[in-house]
C-alpha cells in the first residue's frame, strides 16, 4: 500500500480545509466564473430570468447610433434580430456577412453601417433574411468546418 501519510502536506492542508468558509468559496468561485466566461457564446446559454444582474452580456449590440441587435445561436444556425425604424426603406438596406460578422448598410437611411460580432463561425452561402412586423430576422447556417489538422506522435528514443 502506498505511504501517504509520508507527504509533508497532509497536516497543512487538514488545517486549511477546518478555516475555509463555504460561502467565501461560493464567492470566489462565481467571481472567477464570470471573469472567465465574460463574452463568450455561453452566455447564449443563460435565460434572461436567470441572469439576474443585468450586465449586457447576452449578445446585445448597442451604441449611441446603432439598433439594438439580439443575436443567438441554435445548434445549426445564428441569428441575428433586429427592430427595423419605421422610415427605413427595404430597399435600400443592405445586408453583408463574414465568418464571424454581420454588417448592416442603410439601416438608418444615412448610409451607415452596423457591424454585429456573431457568437460563431458561419457558412458563406445560405443565409436568408426576413422582416415580420417591424422586426428584421436574419438566419445564417453554422459552420461545420473546425478546420484542425491531424498531429503525428513519434515516439523519441
Amino acid at each position: 500500500m502506498f505511504p501517504w501519510g509520508m507527504f509533508p502536506f497532509n497536516e497543512d492542508i487538514k488545517k486549511l480545509t477546518e478555516q475555509l468558509n463555504p460561502s467565501d468559496v461560493h464567492s470566489y468561485v462565481n467571481d472567477m466564473m464570470k471573469k472567465l466566461m465574460k463574452n463568450t457564446p455561453m452566455d447564449n446559454m443563460v435565460s434572461p430570468q436567470m441572469n439576474n444582474n443585468n450586465n449586457d452580456n447576452d449578445h446585445q449590440q448597442t451604441s449611441q447610433n446603432e439598433i439594438t441587435a439580439r443575436v443567438f445561436e441554435t445548434f445549426d444556425d445564428v441569428f441575428v434580430r433586429l427592430r427595423l425604424p419605421e422610415n427605413v426603406s427595404l430597399s435600400q438596406l443592405r445586408i453583408f456577412h463574414t465568418s464571424n460578422q454581420a454588417i448592416i448598410e442603410n439601416l438608418q437611411g444615412d448610409g451607415a453601417k452596423q457591424v454585429i460580432t456573431l457568437p460563431s463561425l458561419v457558412k458563406k452561402k445560405g443565409a436568408t433574411a426576413q422582416v415580420k412586423n417591424q422586426i428584421l430576422e436574419i438566419k445564417i447556417p453554422k459552420s461545420d468546418d473546425l478546420q484542425y489538422t491531424e498531429i503525428t506522435v513519434s515516439e523519441k528514443l
